[in-house]
């Protein structure tokens, strides 16, 4: 993701995006199909898996900047906050029940039947998209090489105040504060509830997320959305602060809950703001680089964050790293103008 990212997102300003998200889905389903075939030939090894998580994520970087930026493209400018607030739910209603799915398919038939049923989400997703009716936008004629071109992405963003510190927000949340990788050792260590109760907190932030993108939707209205990302940002922070410290188990899976949904605002608001404020011919690239910071970041930060965990304590290491989003919230709150001020 880190390497191939912004190579994505130039080739995602290049060329008709819908064919390009149709193409890299097309790839992921062959990737798909290849784990059902070796599953049900009991061949596949965890080589196999590896492989295809690496190609399934390189597929992502030029999937997941045009899929981004076809947004825009269905709903004028001033809607595009609230159609991202309809599109995150998706995503973490596969987080709640996808597992569930997987389980129940496994023990009906082993694995390979799960992977088929990804073959079919993959060619209705193909198909719904080939079915919808797009504003029609020419990719620009470009000469300049693809790193050039990848270059102009980045020069952008540099020269943009807003965007930037929209992003350094985020990647502070995801790479000091990235909860998600000390839940086991939450659940294990801090509140002794073994893995039934690591299922809680685990499920907590995507029932969370489902409601943060309903509070979302109801806020996009509200002009002053720079004050809404970093109040969310700082929210988080503090949750995130005060998870590892709580008494009682119950408090922690609400406190959880708690972190899906204002993640999910926060994320809503930066990334409809960094939509609405990037012109089209760069969309792609921008998008590849705030997905490099959105997704990138948390990866790396899980290694940082056990690493620390396992120096200080799952508790401390969380509240250390979650004074990093909080700061730098509220240095841009009193600080710095541009977020603050920001109106759209």
């Amino acid at each position: 993701m880190l390497v191939v990212g912004p190579l994505g997102g130039t080739i995602a300003d290049r060329v008709d995006r819908r064919r390009l998200v149709q193409l890299a889905q097309g790839l992921a389903l062959l990737t798909s199909l290849a784990l059902a075939i070796l599953s049900w030939l009991h061949l596949v090894v965890p080589a196999h898996v590896f492989v295809a998580s690496l190609l399934v994520s390189a597929l992502a970087t030029f999937d997941v900047p045009a899929r981004q930026s076809l947004i825009p493209a269905l709903v004028p400018r001033e809607r595009i906050v609230e159609a991202i607030a309809l599109a995150i739910p998706g995503r973490n209603v596969a987080l709640l029940v996808g597992p569930a799915i997987a389980g129940m398919l496994i023990s009906l038939a082993g694995a390979q039947l799960v992977y088929l049923f990804d073959v079919v989400t993959y060619v209705v997703l193909i198909v719904t998209l080939g079915r919808i009716g797009f504003e029609k936008m020419d990719p620009p004629k470009v000469t300049a090489s693809l790193w050039s071109s990848a270059g102009e992405g980045f020069s952008y963003i540099r020269r943009q105040p807003l965007i930037w510190q929209l992003m350094a927000m985020d990647l502070s949340a995801t790479f000091f504060a990235g909860y998600r990788v000390l839940l086991p050792s939450l659940a294990r260590d801090v509140f002794d509830v073994g893995a039934a109760g690591y299922g809680l907190l685990a499920g907590a932030p995507a029932v969370g997320g489902i409601l943060g993108s309903g509070v979302a939707y109801r806020l996009a209205a509200y002009r002053r959305k720079g004050l809404l990302a970093l109040g969310a940002t700082a929210a988080y922070a503090a949750v995130a602060m005060a998870l590892g410290y709580v008494p009682w188990f119950v408090l922690a899976v609400v406190l959880t809950g708690l972190l899906g949904l204002t993640d999910t605002v926060a994320q809503v608001i930066r990334q409809g703001v960094v939509q609405a404020e990037t012109p089209n011919e760069l969309r792609g690239r921008v998008t590849a680089v705030y997905q490099m910071v959105s997704r990138g970041g948390p990866a790396l930060g899980q290694a940082q964050l056990g690493a620390s965990a396992l120096a200080l304590g799952s508790p401390l290491a969380l509240a250390l790293g979650s004074l990093v989003p909080l700061a730098l919230s509220l240095w841009f709150a009193l600080r710095g103008r541009t977020v603050r001020e920001y109106e759209g």
